[in-house]
C-alpha cells in the first residue's frame, strides 16, 4: 500500500513537474509516456531492491554460527589430533575408531545443517516471492490502466516491464523447484 501510494505521489510530482519546465513536451501522451517509463522504472528498482536484500539474507544465513565451514574446520582440527598420535605410533586402532566416530558425527551435523539452511531459505524465498507478487499486482493495476488505447511506446514499455516481473517471480521459483536451495559447501 506505501509503495502505491508512494507510486501516485511520484507520478503526481513527476506530471507536475513537466507541466511546470517551460520547455515541457506538449503532448500529452508523450508526458503521459515519460510519467509511466519513471513510475516502471521505480517498480522495477524495488524488484532489484527485493532480489539485493534476498542475497543479503541468504548470505547471513549461509554464514550464521554452526555453518559449514566452522563444522569442518572443527572436525579438521579433532580428526588431526588423532592423526598425529596414528603418525606417532600411540593408541593406533583406539586413534582410528576415533576418527571413524568424528567423520560420523560431522556428517551428521553437516546434514543437519543443511536441513537447518534449506527450511530458513524456503521460508525466505517464499517471502521473496510474495512480495514480488505484489509488486507484479501494483504494476498490472498500471497496465490495465494504461494498457488500452495505449501508443506503440507506452505498449512496449508495459509488456517490457511485465516481462521483466513475471523473469523475477520465474527466477524465485527455479530457486525453490529447482533444488537451488541449499549451494555446495
Amino acid at each position: 500500500m506505501k509503495s502505491l501510494v508512494l507510486s501516485a505521489l511520484m507520478l503526481t510530482a513527476i506530471i507536475a513537474q513537466t507541466g511546470a519546465t517551460p520547455r515541457a513536451d506538449t503532448n500529452p501522451t508523450r508526458r503521459i509516456t515519460q510519467a509511466l517509463e519513471q513510475t516502471i522504472a521505480f517498480h522495477r528498482h524495488n524488484v532489484d531492491v527485493l532480489w539485493q536484500q534476498y542475497a543479503a539474507a541468504e548470505e547471513r544465513i549461509r554464514k550464521s554460527p554452526g555453518n559449514h565451514g566452522m563444522l569442518e574446520r572443527d572436525r579438521v582440527f579433532f580428526v588431526g589430533v588423532y592423526q598425529r598420535d596414528i603418525d606417532n605410533g600411540i593408541r593406533v586402532d583406539e586413534s582410528k575408531k576415533a576418527i571413524d566416530q568424528i567423520e560420523a558425527t560431522y556428517a551428521k551435523k553437516h546434514a543437519q545443517r543443511d536441513s537447518y539452511e534449506k527450511q530458513k531459505l524456503a521460508v525466505l524465498q517464499a517471502q521473496l516471492k510474495r512480495e514480488l507478487l505484489k509488486e507484479q499486482k501494483k504494476f498490472a493495476k498500471l497496465q490495465k490502466k494504461y494498457g488500452n488505447g495505449a501508443d506503440d511506446q507506452t505498449a512496449r514499455l508495459l509488456n517490457d516491464a511485465a516481462a521483466y516481473f513475471t523473469a523475477a517471480i520465474t527466477r524465485v521459483d527455479h530457486l525453490s523447484g529447482a533444488g537451488k536451495v541449499i549451494a555446495a559447501r
